[in-house]
């Protein structure tokens, strides 16, 4: 059972880059017994100007084995990347740091996006690390196949717009392959329509009567009859994996035609019947070793050997790679293994049949292996099929935070998912994991029931919070939460009692609380107590722990000192804040906004106004990746200083205008009605003939307006924008409800009267 000292550890996002599995980013070796297809192979390698090859059919149609068979083929030139998917990558941080390490051996500067664009809770995958990804495949001096195989266990949307937006702009150096057994919700109708879409349907890749003989008779030497073969042949239909595994059935046979002509049948399915014959053929101890070892997604001998508290795994899995028995190999030195997705599946649910009082103990049994070895992922999936809730309550609860600070937030959801709701309202510890979570998804109208939940839950015995108490860490998330939409008073109250509780100095959590503290301070416009409070959390941070929060703590500091002329000191502590967000991999995260805001103020104050304006334009960018109302129209009011003192007063009052639109959603606004009134007073006055300040267009619908003169439709413009198309017909619809038109080109006239244009 696991350690229960305590629930919300906090490591530095870098201690989990190892999840990583480098076995994913490889073809699986070639076997032996392989049947040369070299027609279909010419076909791939003649892709010409296609962006994408769609290879989709049903399980068992040798997909894999066929792309396997094209990187190693002397008819094509140009250098395989590859990524074997499984459900586990439906987190979209996870998909995409995937992507990235495929990559990288080709385009190495993909370790940079990785860096700045993925490890960031909060921030857009599409707007900001798809560009720079395209940026960086666009330098690659060759060109290269990029293979996403067993794409079907994508069920992601988020991912597969991304794929979407990486297709529509894939350069002419990189050529895309997706293997999968249905269709993705892709746009292959107009990539089909274009000629560029090369395809490869079960009707291309199912064996011929010739091609079944040649596996049967010649690779496979089985020496079936002419008839014999044409029966299996028209049973499996030339369903490659349903001949493989006939041929296992059928070896050693004196007499094969009995099997083929059982097998004939109709009453049984194809594939548990060939399953079922497979084990049925096999000794006793090999037999209980496929099963028993089927519930590990990858294994290796000493996992193994755990999962079945016996030695010798290693010569048994050397055994059954040398009978041909569908073990996959995952890296050349034969170390760890997969079975064939479908043979596993059959082996599962023999296992189920056969000994189903054994399978939660095997699970656990691995669940303590990968304990062991630190690989927290593996640990909890086991626990959860398992169905060993305590077990995994505890994990859980003690390695959340670190796959939260990777940005891996729909991983942590899936987990507590998993899980019934009356064993987390059970846990204290895990009500703050979903506190924290549904925190950083967005998902801001939780935040409050499940920290009361968390208020009310007991604490297991032995366990405690991250924090000083449960009390402290759920004030903390209140705090947030509340100071993100602008409730300052009651933000102000949660964030003081966590700082009275959290009163150890060597507590990453007392820097959390001061920051929550002094930033809501800072928006009651008690600017002295809140930079005391800043300086607090600044120097009681520990790396790796709470970053996140001194980098907030960091940038509104820098704000205040910028606005008091101390440029020096501003310019100090925003230099701090960038380098501390970049080593930490959260440098486009919403939480960086206040420290381009203070670096913008500094070089307007030094003359650098095009620079400034830079800055400010970045910040207002950062503040829609996740910010509250309060900071989205902080941001927005920055720039519109910069737009002023450049001489761009209409700009600037278009500003003003959206960051009152903004300031009204907010519950509580401090100090930002006089922010605003100050600014308008600078700027003379609102702007002539513009739409009022509650129908003012927001700076997204800005840029679509600038769009909609050009001749590009409306998923044009949202690949240019980096959004859907679904995004583009809402910010439409607002537009020509703004504008009190009705159609795209009246938009445009009434756009150009209004110097929107």
């Amino acid at each position: 059972m696991a350690n229960r000292t305590t629930s919300t550890a906090l490591a530095s996002p870098r201690a989990l880059d190892q999840t990583i599995l480098r076995t994913k980013l490889h073809p699986p070796p070639l076997r032996r017994e392989l049947l040369p297809r070299e027609d279909r192979l010419a076909g791939l390698a003649g892709t010409g100007p296609q962006r994408l090859t769609l290879v989709s059919a049903p399980p068992g149609f040798g997909k894999s084995t066929l792309l396997a068979q094209w990187a190693a083929s002397r008819l094509e030139e140009r250098p395989f990347a590859w990524l074997s998917l499984e459900r586990g990558d439906n987190d979209a941080v996870r998909f995409w740091s995937y992507v990235l390490g495929a990559l990288e051996p080709f385009a190495p500067g993909v370790e940079r996006i990785r860096g700045q664009h993925l490890n960031a809770p909060g921030q857009s995958l599409l707007e900001l690390m798809l560009p720079a990804l395209v940026n960086e495949l666009e330098s690659i001096p060759h060109p290269v196949v990029f293979v996403l195989d067993d794409y079907h266990a994508i069920a992601n949307q988020d991912i597969h717009e991304g794929v979407a937006m990486l297709v529509d702009h894939l350069p002419s150096t990189l050529h895309l392959v997706l293997a999968t057994r249905s269709d993705p919700p892709l746009p292959l109708a107009l990539l089909r329509a274009r000629g560029e879409l090369n395809e490869l349907r079960a009707s291309e890749l199912r064996f011929s009567d010739v091609e079944s003989a040649t596996l049967l008779n010649d690779v496979l030497q089985l020496g079936l009859s002419e008839a014999d073969v044409g029966a299996l042949q028209r049973r499996t239909e030339g369903w490659p994996a349903g001949l493989y595994l006939a041929a296992l059935s059928l070896h050693g046979r004196t007499q094969p035609e009995e099997l083929i002509r059982s097998f004939a049948g109709t009453d049984r399915h194809i594939v548990d019947y060939l399953g079922v014959e497979v084990l049925e053929n096999q000794s006793e101890a090999l037999r209980l070793f496929l099963l028993r070892t089927s519930i590990l997604a990858r294994f290796c001998a000493p996992l193994c050997d755990a999962v079945l508290e016996r030695t010798g795994s290693a010569q048994s899995l050397r055994r059954i790679e040398a009978s041909n028995l569908f073990l996959v190999p995952l890296d050349r030195t034969r170390t760890w293994y997969r079975y064939h997705h479908l043979f596993g599946e059959l082996l599962r649910h023999e296992l189920v049949q056969r000994e189903p009082e054994l399978v939660s103990t095997l699970h656990d049994r691995a669940r303590a292996w990968h304990v062991e070895h630190g690989t927290p992922r593996e640990a909890i999936d086991h626990a959860l099929a398992s169905d060993d809730r305590t077990a995994a309550a505890d994990l859980i609860a003690l390695h959340w935070n670190e796959f939260q600070n990777l940005g891996r937030l729909e991983t942590v959801a899936g987990w507590l998912d998993a899980l019934p709701e009356d064993v987390i309202l059970a846990d204290a510890r895990l009500c703050l994991a979903r506190t924290g979570n549904v925190l950083t998804l967005g998902r801001r109208d939780e935040v409050e029931s499940w920290a009361e939940a968390a208020m009310r839950a007991p604490l297991p015995e032995g366990a405690r919070a991250g924090a000083a108490s449960v009390e402290a860490e759920a004030n903390i998330y209140r705090a947030v939460r509340r100071y993100m939409v602008g409730s300052f008073s009651s933000a102000r109250e949660a964030a003081s009692r966590a700082v009275a509780l959290e009163a150890d100095d060597s507590s990453p959590w007392r820097a959390m609380a001061c920051a929550a503290l002094g930033r809501t301070l800072f928006w009651c416009g008690e600017r002295g107590e809140s930079a005391r409070l800043l300086e607090e959390a600044i120097s009681f941070s520990q790396p790796g722990a709470n970053t996140l929060s001194v980098t907030g703590a960091l940038g509104y500091l820098a704000v205040i000192r910028a606005d008091a002329g101390q440029l020096a000191e501003a310019k100090r502590l925003s230099e701090e804040a960038v380098t501390l967000s970049a080593e930490h991999g959260f440098g486009e995260h919403f939480v960086t906004m206040p420290v381009r805001l203070a670096q913008a103020a500094v070089q307007l104050q030094q003359g650098e106004g095009e620079r400034a304006d830079e800055c400010a334009a970045h910040a207002v960018a950062l503040s829609e990746r996740g910010a509250g109302p309060v900071e989205r129209a902080f941001a927005l009011l920055k720039r519109a200083d910069v737009r002023r003192a450049l001489g761009d007063r209409v700009g600037s009052r278009a500003l003003l205008a959206a960051a009152r639109d903004w300031a009204e959603q907010a519950e509580e606004r401090g100090i930002l009605d006089q922010l605003l009134d100050d600014a308008a007073r600078s700027s003379g006055g609102a702007a002539r003939k513009r739409p009022s300040d509650r129908d003012s267009l927001s700076e997204r619908e800005l840029a679509v307006l600038r769009l909609l003169p050009t001749e590009l439709s409306l998923r044009e413009i949202g690949s240019t924008l980096y959004v859907s198309q679904n995004t583009v017909k809402t910010h439409s619809k607002n537009i020509y409800r703004k504008l009190a038109v009705t159609s795209r080109q009246e938009a445009v006239v009434r756009a150009r009267e209004l110097d929107l244009l």
